[in-house]
């Protein structure tokens, strides 16, 4: 039997230079591991308690559903923990309710409701409201819907968000000013809002779902009122409105992070790549200027090679109007994670001038840990495809109840304000996909040369017999 000890070496060099598909993973047990790692201080000498992670941690995970996070004890030693997730958070009872709107009727020449008072009148089995001019006759005053009226008196529980069922006229901005009153006459304000439509048949962009403060609704008033970029009363048609109650509101709120110098490719396209595996909650945007409104949309993918997904569509907006300032809230987006973000500016506005101030929003998360060991103690995060390390709440909570562990002493963590420094997204192939190729052809190159050794070593064989 023939040897062919050149072909064995070469065999052995092909396998040491073909690339790994993967490199050994570090140790998620050893704080070293991670590249963040901040300190803690748990509260007295409770075994079990809660730390809320700061926007810093957040924007620094590398694995999906949070598992690369860990509490470490002065000896090194990683802590027992339970994961409570943000519904835990925000326990409440939410309640919807669909209300009728009534108009306001005012003269034809009417502008606005500004300082005006109302009374509700009974004309042919309807309910209107009318504006009180001291006594003038109610046939002098209706010709115009100035706005609508919700009875809100039978509301015991607080009201947290409005969605407005509303016909709007095309591409106009719309303000949208909710105020509530307990005697139809002195009025306070809770929220505004902007809507537009860029044509018939289109969607609203905006948020047409008006965030209210836990507002105290019971024996009052809401008067919706709406006015065009002037100041003035738009012809706008409004049916009803569905609110959202909710009982024992006791929410954390959302961390932010601020992102640095995103990539502005074009006034009407803004990309960036993000470093981090959490997902987004919102995206508040600020462009450049003042009186601004841009409608935008959008959308997300986690690589290169990967088609974007559509994550939502608003508008960003920021008006003086009849001497006050408005400004669009964040943009809403799904709890799911993207590692690319791009902002398409619609074309038919100015798009963007420069590359806007954004701001990304995090839902509240929170742990419970189980402080065993000595001090110091570290929160360390940061590792990519690490385990997840969370126990069932049961396991620490013996007969757990939802939203137990919020009764739980509260540690805290030395964290810095979040600044999320954003890489330049492009298009092209996946990185991974890149890699595999370059194995595939190094397999190839290596299983070619080994045949050319081979047909050598065959060349050779008859003339060293003789």
């Amino acid at each position: 039997m023939r040897h062919f000890p050149g072909l064995r070496r070469l065999a052995v060099a092909c396998v040491l230079a073909t690339p790994l598909a993967a490199w050994p993973a570090s140790d998620p047990n050893v704080m070293q591991s991670y590249t963040l790692r901040l300190p803690v201080h748990f509260n007295g000498d409770a075994s079990l308690q809660r730390l809320l992670l700061p926007a810093q941690v957040l924007a620094n995970l590398q694995s999906g559903g949070m598992s690369d996070l860990r509490i470490f004890n002065g000896q090194g030693q990683p802590l027992s923990m339970a994961w409570s997730d943000s519904a835990s958070l925000r326990q409440t009872e939410n309640r919807k309710l669909v209300l009728p709107s009534l108009p306001v009727m005012g003269a034809p020449d009417a502008k606005d409701l500004s300082a005006s008072s109302l009374r509700i009148e009974e004309q042919q089995g309807k309910r209107v409201v009318q504006i009180d001019s001291g006594g003038a006759a109610a046939g002098q005053q209706s010709g115009k819907v100035l706005g609508a009226l919700l009875d809100t008196r039978a509301i015991a529980d607080p009201v947290v968000d409005m969605v407005l069922d509303v016909d709007l006229p095309d591409a106009q901005p719309i303000t949208f000013i909710v105020q509530a009153s307990a005697d139809l006459k002195g009025w306070r304000p809770l929220a505004e809002t902007v809507l537009y439509r860029a044509d018939a048949g289109a969607d609203h962009l905006g948020a047409d779902h008006v965030e209210l403060p836990g507002a105290s609704l019971k024996d009052q008033y809401l008067r919706v009122s709406w006015t065009d970029a002037g100041g003035h009363v738009a012809p706008v048609t409004m049916r009803s409105a569905t609110l959202t109650t909710a009982r024992g509101v006791g929410s954390a709120p959302r961390v932010s992070a601020a992102l640095a110098a995103p990539q502005l490719l074009n006034p009407y396209e803004l990309r960036f790549a993000l470093p981090f595996a959490t997902p987004l909650a919102a995206l508040k945007i600020k462009a450049a200027g003042n009186n601004f409104l841009i409608p935008v949309r959008v959308l997300g993918r986690n690589d290169p090679g990967q088609p974007w997904t559509s994550l939502t569509a608003g508008v960003i907006y920021h008006l003086q109007t009849a001497g006050k300032v408005q400004d669009s809230a964040a943009l809403e987006l799904p709890p799911t994670a993207f590692r690319e973000i791009k902002v398409e500016a619609d074309k038919k506005s100015a798009g963007f001038s420069a590359a806007p101030d954004i701001t990304l929003e995090f839902e509240p998360a929170q742990i419970v840990a189980l402080v065993s060991g000595p001090p110091p103690f570290t929160l360390a995060a940061g590792l990519a495809n690490a385990a997840s390390p969370y126990l069932p709440m049961q396991s620490l909570l013996p007969g757990y109840r939802v939203a137990q562990e919020n009764s739980l002493p509260l540690a805290t963590v030395n964290s810095a304000a979040a600044v999320v420094q954003a890489t330049a997204s492009r298009d092209g192939v996946p990185a991974r996909n890149l890699a595999l190729w370059g194995v595939l052809l190094t397999a190839v190159l290596a299983l070619a040369a080994m045949a050319w050794v081979l047909l050598k070593q065959n060349d050779k064989g008859p003339a060293g017999e003789q």
